[in-house]
């Protein structure tokens, strides 16, 4: 039975913990990979991959959107109302009838 050098060898359960030079030498190595930790996926893996996220982008901006436009819609509808009041009580015939009652309420 052959055993392995001792940096190699699994942790004993006494030293289940990572030491510190343990931890820098899986980051080394993940940094010389690229940041991968296996090797490259194929290319349609890849491709699969870049799909899935570019339709979850495009499913939260659309989402998105349609709460902008709701918005937009709502602020609309606000300001017709608004404005529809602001013309009806500058109606001459309602601006009239709101000058007589304020004249007799002060007594003019």
């Amino acid at each position: 039975m052959q055993t392995q050098p001792k940096a190699q060898q699994a942790p004993s359960p006494e030293s289940a913990e990572p030491t510190g030079v343990t931890i820098a030498e899986r980051v080394s190595r993940l940094l010389r990979s690229g940041g991968q930790r296996s090797s490259r996926p194929s290319p349609e893996v890849e491709w699969q991959h870049r799909i899935e996220t570019l339709e979850a982008r495009v499913a939260h901006l659309e989402a998105t959107l349609e709460g902008r436009q709701d918005a937009v819609h709502r602020r609309a509808v606000l300001e017709d109302e608004s404005i529809g009041e602001l013309r009806k009580r500058t109606e001459p015939d309602e601006m009239a009838r709101e000058l007589s009652r304020d004249a007799r309420e002060r007594g003019l």
